[in-house]
């Protein structure tokens, strides 16, 4: 009779829930590329994977939301840029987050944070297989990212909390994802790196609208409070190139077929103003394709080809952040390179890579000149800025 009364409960919940699901399409939520960005240098890389507020339900656009806010506060506290990207759906469950991994090159990321568990409690997930999926989710993590990626896991919050969930069902809802939050508890303290945050006594969790701006930038300043001392110390341990090696393939951009697009004049105001900031006789935008790297569009003179296979360009394409050679005479790496002894007689050379939605870095923006600089004197920040203006435009052309 109890199993009979809990499938018949089970029923209505879900159903419900799929009510609401049709009845949430006027409720704004972001378009556009997911991920958002913070100007600095020795850039964080954050993954925000699940559904709920990781959806950005009640603002327009990523910057407004999760993604941005969560960048703008941890660059505030660390110093350092931040790049966080997210994978999530709307109406997600924690059963098919593994699905939403798929393609995504988990070793470029520093922290991992886990929203999920809404969709679940309202439709009465079990306690078994949450804790059961949750662990596996977990562990696969653990598995797919660095040695010393953190992963913090987001308690659900009180369900009537949210606007289309306050009602009487939604005490039944309530009532299950405190459960479900012992189960998640129980199973972080077993996988090594995993951080339980209860979101249960937090002042920030508003009830009765929709999330707006304000109360992402709450969220953000929440999250950038955990995880900004951990990500410091993992930087003083392992230095700022803490990735897994890059896969090399052909990019996303060309296995799409918009290759065509890519020799617009689109690229060229972004390479003048690089040139123009950074002082230098040449800049260019490379990018990799399935027979190697090419030159997109340049500004000045470039020489024999900046994107020959033993060029600082390869360098930068498979490593990550910025490459900066004051001197390449100097540099027992280049000072024998045609480029250097010969046109376009390169010097001072700074780049930074590229990189598809995935992750796999697809090219590099870079400037140089004939004449060597000082290293301490290049912005690499304003270089990443402009290396980003680059890689939305990519993303628009994909999308």
């Amino acid at each position: 009779m109890q199993g009979l009364r809990r499938l018949l409960v089970v029923g209505i919940m879900r159903a419900w829930m799929e009510f609401i699901r049709q009845d949430s399409a006027s409720v704004p939520r972001p378009t556009g590329t997911p991920e958002a960005h913070a100007p600095g240098a020795n850039s964080d890389r954050v993954l925000i994977l699940g559904s709920g507020p990781a959806s950005g339900w009640g603002v327009s656009s990523h910057d407004l939301a999760l993604p941005g806010s969560l960048a703008r506060a941890l660059s505030a506290r660390t110093g350092c840029g931040a790049d966080v990207t997210l994978v999530a759906d709307p109406f997600g469950s924690l059963e098919g987050l593994p699905n939403l991994l798929a393609g995504h090159a988990l070793g470029r990321f520093q922290a991992v944070v886990v929203f999920v568990g809404v969709n679940d409690a309202v439709t009465l997930t079990s306690e078994k297989s949450w804790e059961r999926n949750m662990g596996r989710l977990l562990r696969s993590l653990e598995r797919d990212t660095l040695d010393s990626t953190n992963i913090y896991v987001m308690g659900i919050q009180p369900i009537r909390t949210v606007p289309v969930f306050d009602s009487l069902l939604g005490s039944v809802a309530n009532t299950h994802a405190r459960r479900l939050n012992v189960r998640t508890e129980r199973v972080c303290r077993t996988v090594p790196h995993s951080v339980y945050l209860p979101l249960t006594d937090n002042a920030f969790i508003v009830s009765g609208r929709y999330l707006n701006s304000t109360d992402y930038r709450l969220w953000g300043e929440f999250l950038a409070d955990e995880m900004a001392a951990r990500l410091d110390l993992v930087r003083d341990r392992h230095g700022s190139n803490m990735v897994s090696p890059v896969q090399i393939t052909a990019p996303p951009e060309v296995e799409a077929g918009v290759e065509s697009h890519l020799r617009e004049t689109r690229y060229d105001p972004v390479l003048a103003l690089a040139q123009q900031s950074f002082g230098t006789e040449s800049a260019a935008f490379v990018l990799r394709d399935h027979s190697g790297l090419r030159v997109v569009a340049s500004v000045g003179p470039t020489g024999v080809n900046p994107a020959r296979s033993d060029s600082m360009s390869a360098t930068v394409v498979i490593q990550p952040g910025a490459l900066v050679v004051g001197d390449t005479e100097t540099d027992e790496r280049f000072r024998g390179k045609p480029y250097v002894t010969g046109p376009p007689f390169m010097r001072f050379f700074a780049g930074f890579p590229i990189e598809s939605p995935s992750g796999e870095r697809i090219g590099i923006l870079c400037v140089f000149d004939p004449k060597p600089r000082s290293r301490a004197d290049t912005d690499i920040v304003l270089l990443r800025q402009l290396a980003l203006i680059i890689q939305h435009e990519l993303q628009a052309i994909r999308s």
